[in-house]
């Protein structure tokens, strides 16, 4: 396994760990999403990383490593957009509960996380593909 693909698991792990985190935030925060929302959550952020963690490991790195640099680059635009730039209880400024608050605080934290961790997950995905012989773009 290439650098760039055990870089990439890593990278895969650390999302997996800050989303379950994030989304115990939401819950204990009670900040609901909508359907559909959920679905490209479920989709994107949690099913289509895990895979492209899967298929690198099992060797088909191409396939893992665009489909980690699509999934992340989804996930990057959703969290931006819901966490940073859309007025609503999802937004980092205008959660629900006590500014300072532990679990906001963990809402705030984990939220710029997942945004650090999803575009430099864009990045492993590119450098996979590079390793791999196959230029994005």
């Amino acid at each position: 396994m290439s650098r760039a693909a055990r870089f990439a698991l890593i990278v895969i792990i650390a999302h997996a760990v800050i989303s379950s985190l994030h989304a115990s935030a939401h819950r204990s925060l009670n900040i609901e999403l909508s359907p559909p929302q959920l679905v490209f959550i479920a989709i994107v952020i949690i099913v289509a990383p895990l895979a492209a963690g899967l298929l690198l490991w099992k060797g088909s790195r191409t396939a893992g490593a665009l489909l980690l640099a699509f999934s992340m680059a989804g996930a990057f635009l959703f969290g931006v957009v819901n966490h940073f730039m859309f007025i609503s209880p999802d937004h980092v400024l205008h959660v629900p509960g006590l500014p300072g608050s532990p679990r906001v605080l963990m809402f705030q934290i984990t939220a710029v996380l997942l945004a650090l961790v999803e575009g430099i997950g864009v990045i492993a995905g590119i450098m996979a593909l590079k390793r791999d012989g196959v230029r994005a773009g």
